[in-house]
């Protein structure tokens, strides 16, 4: 995840988390920035996806680290492997559900 990412991220956030609100668009682009640090090796769509997990069944606000516990463990060097694993682990746990 890069910076823009992280942004799309926290605003998406923001619509559903009245703690997520940043006074200014340079707040919330120092938040994105420090974000996708930590989220550097989580695609934008595994974060969105433990976002929507997350609010569906917590009411404290989401932090990295559960969007980090969220995602799966990237076994491959290549993105576009780890991609696909994560899809067909979230598969198969839908499945085993």
């Amino acid at each position: 995840m890069n910076a823009g990412e992280a942004n799309v991220l926290l605003t998406k956030a923001a619509l559903v988390d009245r703690w997520m609100k940043f006074g200014t668009p340079q707040e919330l682009a120092a938040a994105a920035n420090e974000w996708a640090t930590v989220l550097v090796h989580v695609p934008l769509d595994t974060a969105l996806e433990a976002l929507s997990a997350h609010y569906a069944t917590e009411r404290r606000s989401i932090m990295p680290a559960d969007i980090v516990d969220f995602a799966p463990p990237l076994r491959s060097s290549s993105h576009a492997g780890n991609i696909t694993e994560q899809r067909l682990a979230r598969e198969r746990a839908e499945i085993t559900s």
